[in-house]
């Protein structure tokens, strides 16, 4: 793991963001305040999300969301009912390439089908305990104060 003086983390949108909205908001205010970055990094729209998150006073440095990266590469398929196919390859593969190509220090999902993709620690969310595992280790407790999960946060990274 790569230590430097500020951090990018990624975080999902839709069951994570989404399941403790204030909580989460609170994180990204923290982590923006200590001069790290912080990804949202979801499916997408990346419209509709970015509306949302603005309604929410939600503080961010970056937004990616999968559908409209395939969708500007020409990739996806639009149905007559209004739905839309990616390659599941693709899609399941998007976050950890984004990741990588942005050099993101860590990642926070609610989806296991993701992580087999990721090279990036990739911080596994349980909504119901509020925890956070690492490599199948408890690392984050998002039951504490915020200052103590970003404080663990900058321990996992920065010397």
């Amino acid at each position: 793991m790569s230590k430097r003086k500020y951090l990018k983390i990624g975080i999902d949108f839709h069951g994570v963001i989404s399941q403790n909205p204030e909580y989460f908001k609170e994180l990204a205010h923290e982590l923006i305040h200590r001069g790290h970055e912080v990804h949202i990094i979801t499916g997408g729209p990346c419209q509709k999300i970015e509306q949302t998150l603005k309604e929410m006073e939600f503080c961010y440095t970056q937004a990616f969301a999968i559908l409209d990266h395939y969708e500007g590469m020409g990739m996806v398929q639009h149905c007559n009912d209004g739905s839309f196919h990616i390659d599941d390859e693709l899609w399941d593969s998007a976050k950890a390439k984004y990741c990588q190509d942005y050099n993101i220090n860590l990642h926070i999902d609610d989806s296991k089908i993701y992580l087999q993709y990721f090279k990036t620690p990739y911080c596994h969310y349980e909504a119901d305990a509020q925890i956070c595992t690492l490599d199948g280790e408890p690392c984050l407790d998002f039951r504490c104060p915020v200052t103590k999960v970003v404080d663990d946060i900058e321990n996992l990274f920065i010397c």
